[in-house]
Parts: C-alpha cells; sequence; structure tokens
C-alpha cells in the first residue's frame, strides 16, 4: 500500500472532531456507570483506545491533501470564496492525489505536484524553476484577439500515453487524442519561475484507459508561439518528462440516453449512449444517419454540409438544469468521431464546479442546428466502483 493510498485509508476511518468528543464522552460515562472501580488494566485499555482515536483524527488531518489554489483557479473557483472551495474540495478529492516528482535538467527544476482526474481529463500542476538570474519571459499576455501557445512542446502522439501496472503502453497510441502544456497566470513574467498545467482528454472509444495506472508524460523545451514573428520561440531547452500515477476514484455520474435531436440538411441527429456528468466534465455521444449523404451541387457545398455536421455541440446551446430549476452552463471542449460512422463525442467543461447529484431528476437541454431537445437526466447515477 503506497502513501496515498495510506492518505486516503486514514481519511476514510477518521471521524469528525465533533464524533470524536462524542465517542470519548462515551467512553468516560461507561466508566462513572460501573459500580465498582475498572482493574488498572481496563483504565489502560480504555486510555489507548482514546489516543488511538484521537492520533487516528489527528494524523488524518494532517495527511488530509488539498487542492491546490492554482488547479482551483484553472477551474474558476473563486480562491477567495470559503465555501466554494470547500465544496469544490469535497467534490474533487477522491479524483486527486499529491505528486513529489522531481525531475532536472540543463539546470532548471521541474517540480510535478498534483494530479486530477476524471474518466475524460486529466490535469497535472507542476512548478519550473531555473537558475537565479534567468528570465523566463513567455510573450506578450494572452487577449482575445491575440493568443499564444506557451508550455512544454507538444511532441508526438507516441510522446505521452497510458500505462498498465506492467509499464507497458495500453493501445497503438496510448489511448491519447489531445494534450498540452499551458503556462498559469504570472505576477512577475520576467523571473525565473513559472507554474504549469498539463491537460489530456483521452481518445474517444477508448474507456480502457480508466484501466491505466500511470501517465507518461513529456516536458522537452520550454517555448511559446510568437503571434508577430509567426515562428516558436525556445525559452529554455531540455528535458524533464515523467511518468505519474493516477487516481483510480472515478468521480462521475452516468445515464444511458437515446433521443432524437432533430435534423440536419435531411438527415437525422441522435443523442445515444452513455452520457457521463462528473464535477468538472459532461461528456456524451450523438450519431448522424450514415444513410444519407452530405449532398451539395458542387464539392464546396458538400464541404459546407460537413462543416455544418461538425459544428454541431456548440457550448452556447448546451445547458444542465436540476429538478430545483438551478442551471448551469459548459464552456467549449473537444471531442472526436468516426467521419464514416456518422458519430461524434462532445466533452465540455462546466463553467463552475458542480455536485452531479444535483442534477439527477433534472434535464439536459440542448439547443442545437438541428433542434432544440430536452433530455431527462431521471436515471442519473454514480459510477459503479470497478471489480
Amino acid at each position: 500500500m503506497d502513501r496515498h493510498e495510506l492518505n486516503r485509508m486514514f481519511d476514510s476511518l477518521a471521524p469528525d472532531p465533533r464524533r470524536e468528543r462524542e465517542l470519548l464522552r462515551q467512553l468516560l460515562r461507561d466508566n462513572a456507570r460501573r459500580k465498582q472501580p475498572m482493574k488498572n488494566w481496563k483504565q489502560i485499555v480504555v486510555a489507548a483506545a482514546a489516543a488511538a482515536l484521537l492520533v487516528t483524527a489527528a494524523t488524518a488531518a494532517v495527511v488530509l491533501p488539498r487542492i491546490d489554489p492554482k488547479l482551483l483557479g484553472y477551474l474558476d473557483v473563486d480562491p477567495e470564496c470559503t465555501q466554494e472551495v470547500a465544496q469544490a474540495e469535497s467534490l474533487l478529492y477522491p479524483g486527486a492525489m499529491a505528486l513529489d516528482i522531481t525531475r532536472e535538467d540543463n539546470g532548471a527544476v521541474l517540480h510535478v505536484t498534483q494530479i486530477l482526474r476524471d474518466r475524460y481529463n486529466v490535469m497535472i500542476l507542476a512548478d519550473f524553476t531555473a537558475p537565479e538570474g534567468t528570465q523566463l519571459y513567455m510573450g506578450a499576455p494572452n487577449t482575445d484577439e491575440v493568443s499564444s501557445a506557451k508550455g512544454f512542446r507538444n511532441g508526438s502522439e507516441f510522446a505521452v500515453g497510458f500505462l498498465n501496472a506492467s509499464g507497458e503502453r495500453m493501445g497503438a497510441h496510448g489511448l491519447v487524442s489531445f494534450y498540452s502544456w499551458e503556462v498559469l497566470e504570472d505576477d512577475d513574467p520576467m523571473d525565473n519561475r513559472l507554474a504549469l498545467m498539463f491537460t489530456l482528454s483521452p481518445q474517444q472509444g477508448e474507456d480502457s484507459a480508466w484501466e491505466a495506472v500511470s501517465l507518461r508524460v513529456p516536458a522537452a523545451d520550454l517555448a511559446y508561439w510568437d503571434p508577430e514573428r509567426k515562428r516558436e520561440v525556445t525559452v529554455y531547452p531540455g528535458d524533464w518528462s515523467f511518468e505519474a500515477p493516477l487516481p483510480q476514484k472515478d468521480i462521475g455520474w452516468v445515464v444511458q440516453i437515446d433521443q432524437a435531436l432533430g435534423e440536419l440538411d435531411g438527415a437525422s441527429i441522435t443523442a445515444q449512449g452513455e452520457l457521463y456528468l462528473s464535477p468538472m466534465t459532461l461528456k456524451f455521444d450523438h450519431r448522424r444517419d450514415a444513410g444519407v449523404p452530405f449532398v451539395g451541387e458542387t464539392q464546396q457545398e458538400k464541404n459546407m454540409a460537413v462543416s455544418r455536421w461538425y459544428s454541431l455541440g456548440r457550448a452556447e446551446g448546451v445547458t444542465l438544469t436540476g429538478p430545483d430549476g438551478v442551471s448551469v452552463g459548459v464552456d467549449c471542449g473537444n471531442g472526436a468521431g468516426g467521419f464514416g460512422d456518422g458519430w461524434w463525442s462532445e466533452i465540455y467543461r462546466l463553467k463552475q464546479i458542480t455536485d452531479p447529484a444535483k442534477f439527477q431528476g433534472g434535464a439536459l437541454t440542448l439547443d442545437w442546428a438541428c433542434g432544440k431537445t430536452v433530455i431527462s437526466l431521471d436515471g442519473l447515477r454514480p459510477v459503479e466502483p470497478q471489480s
């Protein structure tokens, strides 16, 4: 049993302070009720039990990992709102793991500190420190008009991948469809330190990724894209790639759906299969009637029809609503699909960390180009633990 599993075990065993005081009072009350004084050995047993209770609670309080504020900020949790932070931590904690991975190269250090995972997203937080006097300037701040990729270079798809218990890559491509590094907001962009976030989405249709025990993460050559010079600029060369263990608790809820969404260019569109909802992710599949061709007089018209099919799933048209009427929207995520088979998986990030249980008995509303549809979430339930 490793350190992280021990942490979780202690956390599950430790009582909260109110329960702790109640148990201690019960021990003292039982002692007072006895007509005869307890023998010394019995007193020792009671004292030892009380001491063990206090030690267990204290140990859990010490080892209980917190969700890093930088990671919460990345998920749009307001660090100044104590209630919002507490709720987010309670929902995300089972899918998080504290890490202490250090890689050194070319005089610089990458320190990996935390990982968060649900079925369709992995996030890894790390700090990068170059030698004193180094300026890690990563270009002008991103704006709505100008965006610049910043972080470690994205290598080939084979550079990152899920690994099984034997350390072997799973699947032909490691079951990965999209990953990236990005630099988090920096108070001093001219100093020698950076905070970075690695994000990854498993390839859709490859649910066996959940069986992976670790993830190989590429982290080579800190660089950014200069939109003015239209070229990539290397800020600090080196290779800090690492392998990270993966949390094994799925924090999501699921429900089976099968509902027509309308028509687009004469083809019926249907939401079908398993809808997955975690505190930060919404994922479901939709299909296009593969028997209806993408029609058009010219190749350009056919291409436009294909484009309309791929443009389905706009985030502005997706809303989750609980039975109490409270709603939450989604931000653009990513997806993948089979063009020939006419199916597509949509993955969105919720605009706020939300308890999936609040949507049990609620609805998913899709207001897309193919029509507006309300899908019931009556059967939404927690993911069953892996056997």
